[in-house]
């Protein structure tokens, strides 16, 4: 596989998934050069006697306790293992993996004052599969000093890693020695740059918003589906493609492109449930906050956020730890993942409403004699109820620490988590729209064509239909499957309407 170059600069969130999911890495020539500069500006700093934040001091409410030149290399490891903390189950290996390459991108800026053996001693983490074992909990969002100390640790060859065939976690020297990597020998700031950073937070934000991102085509696509087997009408497709948002009319102009005339008849007077009817508004909000958390997240990726910061040869204070603006943009994220996932139950129940979608009840193919859909509600409105509940603003809590020194903070690991447990239970919900889709189709006479129509082949060839001879939860979980092929093709690559757009600025990192 070729490397995919890191130097500094806007990394694709394609490219961070493929690093996520074990592509290799490689440094480009530029961060390198820009990474070398700043190492010496660094050293010319610390020549010059300046006070610089961390490494000539201590950190938190210590911070204006000195560090003797000849305790530096001491006090790095005594850094380390102080914030050496968390608890919980383990970050899965992906996220990690991502966030080291954020890291190793922003090291290569040249705004830290990183050494190059720090950066390589990343990359051959990246490369040879060797992942730290990093717990779940213990970062508050301004810069996740407790948990990328693991990072840290397995650089220097203590703590505990998992190997790239996968397994539990071992301890990370024997894993390190097995590749021929010794233990790093950090810089002056080098175990500093490790630990301010809030790489780990970014990166599960990330990595959901390329997934959500990945899967607006199934989501249009199984909405297709709904809107045939309920009668859904068309026109306010036209009306948000006339007149909505730039958003709403590239979702409109995307469902307009999967029908055609003809596909099924409207089955009542004038107009749908709101469900039906405002889906270039709902999926047209999501749109917009999938676009803010890229546009964000293409920034953060791309400039250190690191303090103290190096510019102009000086290492200077900076609050860029604090990434607020893209905790926020992730919140906004997880509110519109709230509001499409509402709008799923509210189509599934009106599928399964005979007074609304004029089928018989809870889609039973035999009246009278079946439950079908009757029980699956339940598990709908479960799954809704928990999506909803991940709403909560995080970023509002804090507690100051460092002796009231620290009192501010993003808890963008906490958004963050938020957005990966909505995107995971989305999953099911979306199988049960496709299922009750599937089944009003059955009982109409809708005949959707194009993709929809393909998507239709398909659960019709691997998924039963619901007559109560069978387990519900296997017909979801076998249309989870089904989705889940059907995502992977309409993702590659992703239509215009859905993608997303270049950033219109392409800041420079590196003056």
């Amino acid at each position: 596989m070729t490397p995919l170059s890191l130097s500094g600069e806007t990394l694709p969130l394609a490219h961070l998934t493929a690093i996520a999911d074990g592509a290799p890495v490689a440094l480009g020539p530029d961060g390198v050069a820009r990474l070398r500069a700043g190492e010496q500006a660094l050293h010319e700093a610390l020549a010059r006697g300046d006070g610089i934040y961390g490494t000539t001091s201590m950190v938190g409410a210590f911070k204006d306790n000195g560090v003797a030149d000849a305790d530096r290399p001491k006090y790095a490891l005594r850094l380390l293992r102080s914030h050496l903390l968390g608890t919980g189950a383990y970050l899965p290996v992906r996220v990690v993996r991502a966030a080291m390459a954020i890291r190793l991108n922003t090291l290569l800026t040249g705004h830290t004052g990183a050494s190059l053996p720090l950066a390589a001693a990343l990359a051959d983490l990246l490369n040879t599969g060797i992942t730290p074992a990093v717990p779940e909990y213990g970062s508050i969002g301004c810069a996740d000093v407790g948990l990328m100390s693991h990072i840290g640790a397995t650089l220097l060859g203590e703590g505990l890693a998992f190997a790239p065939e996968g397994g539990p976690a071992h301890p990370s020297a024997p894993l390190r020695a097995r590749f021929g990597l010794p233990p790093l020998v950090p810089g002056p700031k080098d175990v500093m740059s490790v630990l301010s950073s809030n790489a780990l937070g970014v990166a599960g934000v990330a990595l959901a918003t390329a997934d959500l991102r990945n899967r607006l085509p199934l989501l249009l696509h199984v909405f297709v589906l709904a809107a045939a087997g309920f009668g859904a009408f068309g026109i306010p497709w036209e009306t948000a493609r006339l007149d909505g948002l730039k958003d709403e009319a590239r979702v409109a102009r995307y469902l307009q492109g999967l029908t055609r005339p003809g596909d099924w008849s409207p089955r009542r007077n004038l107009q749908d449930p709101l469900s039906f009817r405002c889906m270039p508004q709902i999926a047209g909000a999501l749109v917009t906050a999938l676009d803010r958390a890229e546009a964000t997240l293409a920034h953060t990726i791309a400039h250190a956020d690191d303090n103290p910061i190096l510019f102009h040869g000086r290492a200077m204070t900076s609050g860029a730890s604090l990434p607020l603006a893209l905790a926020l943009d992730a919140q906004g994220l997880v509110i519109a993942l709230c509001h499409y996932a509402r709008s799923t139950l509210g189509r599934i129940l009106a599928s399964c409403r005979e007074d609304l979608s004029g089928l018989p009840r809870n889609l039973t193919l035999d009246p009278g004699r079946q439950v079908a859909f009757g029980a699956a509600t339940k598990l709908a409105a479960d799954l809704t109820t928990a999506i909803l509940r991940e709403s909560t603003p995080a970023s509002l809590y804090q507690i100051p620490v460092a002796n009231g020194f620290e009192d501010e903070a993003s808890y963008l690991p906490s958004v963050a988590r938020a957005l990966g447990l909505q995107a995971s239970l989305l999953s099911p919900l979306i199988a049960l729209e496709a299922l009750a889709a599937r089944q009003a189709i059955r009982l109409s006479d809708a005949r959707p064509a194009g993709g929809p129509g393909d998507l239709l082949v398909e659960l019709d060839r691997h998924v039963p239909l619901l007559d109560d001879s069978h387990a519900v939860s296997d017909a979801v979980q076998r249309t989870e499957d089904v989705l889940a092929r059907f995502a992977t093709r309409l993702a590659a690559p992703l239509p215009a309407d859905l993608a997303f757009p270049p950033p219109s600025f392409q800041e420079n990192a590196h003056a």
